[in-house]
């Protein structure tokens, strides 16, 4: 643990969600690391959002930004969600066998998509699975395992043994971070690796992030631009000379970045 920087920063954020606060003397003897290390993990972690620094130590914030509830997370970018969404809708087609993850912007996609024919729709959100319960000619299977109160999403062992099962042709994730060295990285390790076991049995891959998420990391890196069909983004906002930057490399490596309005 002490050579990985994720599971490192894992564990402090572990250990500050239990005790609220850690010195840093306390976490360098812990993880037997130096306390150099120690702050600059902290300092990662402060601009990330998810802790607080204080004297010679850090607590946790009072609510995680990566682990906000489903229903604060549906209101934060909801236009550029909602044209996300109406954008990807237009990829889907009666007879497909689609992938959503637990993503609100996959929440937004699944309201668009209930008038589709013969239409299968494999998805380890819960709240998509009610969404779709009432829709005739939608079949809707929803993975099992452990769920995941702030997502209402099921993750775990359980998700990856179901999809061995399984084909998908189009799957449509979203995560916490894009950016074209990284990829697609997300800040939850469990709800990551579940999107990594959904790639696995896709052929096609649909990255739906807003025009925020770009040009950002996360801890644990989802997939690569080798792994993406396409990106679709929102077009609601001006993109930044960074952001430009990086939708131009993707499409140079051959991943058609679609902006909606």
């Amino acid at each position: 643990m002490a050579n990985n920087p994720f599971y490192r920063r894992q564990e402090i954020i572990r250990i500050l969600k239990e005790y609220d606060f850690s010195d840093i003397p306390y976490l360098s003897k812990h993880l037997d690391v130096s306390e150099m290390t120690i702050r600059r993990d902290l300092d990662k972690l402060e601009k990330e959002g998810i802790i607080e620094k204080v004297y010679n130590g850090a607590k946790i914030r009072m609510i995680d930004p990566y682990d906000a509830s489903l229903q604060i997370r549906k209101t934060k970018n909801l236009e550029e969600k909602k044209a996300i969404a109406r954008k990807a809708a237009e990829f889907i087609n009666d007879g497909d066998v689609i992938g959503l993850d637990a993503s609100t912007t996959a929440l937004a996609i699944s309201k668009l998509i209930k008038n589709k024919k013969n239409l299968t729709v494999i998805t380890n959100n819960i709240e998509i699975a009610v969404e779709l319960s009432e829709a005739q000619d939608v079949l809707c299977i929803l993975l099992g395992g452990a769920v995941r109160k702030s997502s209402l999403s099921t993750t775990g062992s359980s998700v990856a043994s179901m999809l061995n099962f399984m084909y998908i042709d189009k799957l449509f994730i979203s995560s916490k971070a894009l950016s074209f060295n990284e990829g697609l990285t997300d800040a939850i390790m469990d709800e990551g690796q579940t999107k990594k076991e959904m790639i696995k049995k896709s052929k096609n891959i649909f990255v739906v992030v807003d025009h925020t998420k770009i040009c950002k990391t996360s801890f644990f890196k989802v997939c690569e631009y080798r792994e993406m069909s396409k990106i679709i983004t929102d077009g609601l906002q001006e993109f930044t000379e960074e952001q430009k930057v990086t939708i131009q490399k993707y499409r140079e490596k051959g991943v058609d970045v679609i902006i909606a309005n």
